[in-house]
């Protein structure tokens, strides 16, 4: 076999007619033409080519090598309105240049003299937007002018490249005749039709990763033969934004230093000059009048190799990328690890303690440490969305030439951003059962959650945070946020095929989601979990705080396409808060009607619970905290206890308030249980006699759910989302609101009358048993996944709009 990359640049690629590039002094291309040559060959290429943009200064550097030859990328318009598009010709001499340059400005004249000269030539990358769009009509036109295709070019989506190549494969004689007579052009050679690969590439990084492969070529003639006759094979990679972001961060690196400021610290230098294939200069080495070496240097020094060094993660990270054959790929895998652990060390540094510095000195320290890891961010984002807009424009394009969407036909792909999993709470329950099941119910979705390191496995993708702060307010040091790289959020959705993005709570992970779904023109959904504003009042009493967290978390839900509520009254409370009443779904629970029964009681759960005495046990499962409100449930027991009721309290969970409710239960005959989960919390569950939680602020209550599986009547205070879990009178009861008289008036007719306490735990555990499944609700949420990316097709261009026909 034979194996070029037929479409690579070198530092001669200067006129690209990229205006940002222009005014900002900075050419498209660093590469020296050797060292393409020399990398080409390394990785394997049999032949070696330059196609600069209309010049061939470049080419003409490796024109002494056997196996190079000389070719050219050149811009072209047409003329009816002035569109350009870009052509490679191949395999051409000086003077054909020079006839080349003189038609170029008429694509018709220039298909005309490459006929003419028998120069083979190929559309390059048929679907990127130059300056304007390249309508289907102009495609049509395409397909009668240029026999060869660019089929895959490494810096463009895979989108683009797969819809360019079936509008390739559909020019069959028949349908070249009717463009023909559709606008008056004669076919170019209608028999020979074929494709190529090239890497596109202008940093050195990706050359010769996209190639055209074709049956063995002894001479550069030959290998051009088999190429317009349609002997080739298209290798190596689609673009990415990991690909072009790198590109970016290069083109800044190289640019800086050709300037003599290179922003690379120096011991660092070697292996981010190693990574991008462009030498770093040494700094020279600053001396003061003695000749010594300034301390400040040599601390900043130790103190960055040192906290490298440290870095296990990064460390083995770093091994790992031994296992890649040197190469792109390798070389972008190290980049990612660079990046990423250099955003983590900014951030790190903004929320470390101050030791006593503050003020404004160190608002502008933190303040510029930010703007730095944003810096490093932003290539990421602004590649993800430049592949995003060209990957839609494929589509609309493949819409408009076949009458389809490749991504309409199958249930969209969407991932779910939670920044709660391996806690206690019906949040995180929710999550595990959701990447659990998913897999198993063939749903195409993925829970994407932060955790102590990455991992990766069907249903659940977990991605180490840059950096994990303790919630506000809430005192408990387990409890942490992890605020998530958008580098590695960005290549999860990549890789992913992501169409909709789902932030499960309103937290730094659903934040960084709904960024990335704006970024990218995805539709985004979010979930109302938990009652903020009213947990904040709760833990702060600052009713201020409460009304920003308030207003913050309803900006959130405007900004979503979707918003789903578990409860009817969360969502007529949304639409109070002037979310659209029309956006708003309900996504449910479900309750495991087996793991939660009658049968999982135990006398040794009984037992534990009772001291051995013979009373009635009323149940709390709840997280500790000053908004569950158990110290009033303390209250209400004790109330009815006094009265002569022999009744006692076992409260399952953990939390900031354990200490306190612990001390508020000493010499007392009830029972702080501490954190359960399993068949222990089954049994706990099914021996016991009430359940009650006078929490108002839940916005779903699971707990009440796996209490009535249980069996057990349930006790909730009126006008709350509890409430809705609990028929009032039949599974349980409603009390009038969550003071600890109302709650002991609601709780005490279940404590004293056995025979009302076994209807309501008969007709509690029909109700659950009766309820839609977990399998069932998750079923209904992808369904509301399809309306919501149907919503989206219909949009023009999907949710964002093109620069044209955008407000911006």
């Amino acid at each position: 076999m034979a194996l070029v990359d037929l479409h690579l640049h070198s530092k001669a690629s200067t006129e690209t007619g990229n205006w940002f590039l222009k005014n900002a002094l900075l050419p498209e291309s660093y590469t020296n033409p050797e060292d393409a040559y020399q990398k080409a060959k390394r990785l394997g290429m049999d032949f070696v080519t330059l196609t600069d943009h209309d010049t061939i200064a470049g080419v003409l550097e490796i024109a002494h090598h056997p196996d190079a030859f000389m070719s050219v990328e050149v811009t072209t318009r047409f003329p009816e309105d002035g569109t350009p598009l870009h052509v490679l010709c191949w395999n051409i001499t000086e003077a054909d240049f020079l006839a080349i340059d003189a038609a170029r400005a008429d694509v018709y004249v220039l298909v005309d003299l490459l006929e003419q000269r028998d120069i083979t030539h190929a559309l390059a990358h048929p679907l990127f937007r130059i300056g304007a769009d390249l309508t289907p009509s102009h495609l049509e036109r395409c397909l009668l002018l240029f026999p060869i295709w660019e089929g895959r070019n490494g810096a463009r989506s895979r989108d683009g490249n797969t819809t360019a190549v079936r509008i390739a494969k559909s020019a069959t004689p028949e349908f070249l005749g009717k463009l023909a007579e559709k606008h008056g052009l004669t076919p170019r050679r209608p028999e020979q039709r074929s494709l190529t690969a090239g890497s596109d590439d202008h940093g050195l990084l990706d050359a010769a990763a996209t190639y055209t492969e074709t049956p063995p070529a002894a001479t550069v003639d030959e290998l051009l033969q088999h190429i317009r006759m349609g002997s080739t094979t298209l290798r190596g990679q689609h673009g990415s934004t990991a690909a072009l972001s790198h590109a970016m961060i290069g083109l800044a690196i190289k640019a800086a230093t050709e300037r003599n400021s290179c922003p690379v610290p120096q011991q660092l230098r070697g292996l981010v000059g190693e990574m991008l294939e462009y030498p770093l200069p040494d700094d020279d080495v600053e001396l003061d009048d003695d000749d010594e070496l300034h301390e400040s240097g040599e601390e900043q020094t130790s103190g960055l190799d040192d906290r490298i060094r440290a870095d296990k993660e990064v460390r083995r990270a770093w091994r790992q990328t031994y296992r890649i054959p040197e190469g792109p790929e390798r070389s972008h895998a190290r980049l990612k690890i660079a990046a990423t652990w250099a955003q983590r060390e900014l951030l790190a540094e903004v929320v470390a303690p101050t030791d006593g510095v503050g003020g404004i000195a160190r608002m502008g320290h933190s303040i510029g440490l930010l703007f730095g890891a944003m810096t490093l961010a932003a290539p990421y984002l602004t590649s993800a969305g430049y592949h995003a807009a060209e990957a839609r424009h494929a589509r609309l394009i493949n819409s408009e030439f076949f009458g389809d969407d490749p991504l309409s036909v199958a249930p969209p792909r969407a991932l779910m951003l939670t920044d709660t999993f391996g806690e206690l709470n019906g949040v995180a329950g929710t999550m595990r059962r959701l990447a659990e099941r998913a897999p198993a119910l063939d749903l195409p979705l993925t829970v994407v959650a932060a955790g102590d390191r990455a991992a990766q496995k069907p249903g659940l993708i977990t991605l180490k945070p840059l950096i994990t702060l303790p919630v506000p307010a809430y005192q408990d040091e387990n409890l942490t946020l992890g605020f998530p790289s958008m580098v590695e959020l960005m290549d999860v959705i990549e890789e992913s095929g992501a169409q909709i993005i789902h932030a499960a709570s309103p937290g730094p992970m659903g934040l960084a989601g709904m960024l990335a779904a704006r970024v990218l023109g995805l539709p985004f959904a979010v979930t109302h979990s938990t009652q903020l504003a009213r947990y904040t009042l709760a833990l702060t009493g600052d009713r201020l705080a409460a009304e920003a967290v308030r207003a913050a978390s309803t900006w959130l839900y405007r900004q979503a396409d979707l918003v789903f509520a578990p409860t009817a009254m969360i969502a007529e409370g949304l639409t109070h808060e002037g979310i659209d009443a029309g956006k708003i779904r309900i996504f449910g629970r479900g309750v495991d009607t087996q793991r939660f029964a009658p049968t999982h009681r135990s006398w040794f759960a009984r037992r534990t619970m009772t001291g051995g005495a013979d009373a009635v046990v009323v149940l709390a499962v709840a997280r500790l905290s000053e908004e569950k409100r158990i110290d009033r449930l303390i209250d209400a027991v004790n109330l009815i206890a006094r009265d002569g009721h022999p009744v006692r309290l076992a409260i399952v969970g953990d939390g900031p308030a354990r200490a306190a409710l612990a001390a508020k239960l000493e010499h007392s005959p009830h029972r702080l249980l501490g954190p359960m989960t399993g068949p222990r919390l089954a049994a706990v569950y099914a021996s016991a006699d009430v359940f009650c939680l006078p929490s108002v602020s839940e916005t779903l209550g699971q707990v009440a759910l796996e209490a009535q599986a249980s069996g057990l009547p349930t006790v909730v205070p009126l006008e709350t989302a509890l409430a809705e879990q609990v028929i009032d009178g039949v599974t349980g009861s409603h009390a009038q609101s969550g003071s600890v008289e109302d709650m002991a008036a609601a709780l005490l007719p279940i404590v004293t009358n056995a025979e009302l306490r076994q209807r309501m735990s008969d007709a509690a555990r029909a109700a659950m048993v009766s309820r839609p499944t977990w399998d069932d609700i998750f079923k209904l949420l992808a369904s509301d996944y399809a309306d919501l990316q149907s919503g989206a097709d219909q949009a023009p261009n999907g949710r964002r709009r093109s620069i044209e026909s955008g407000v911006m």
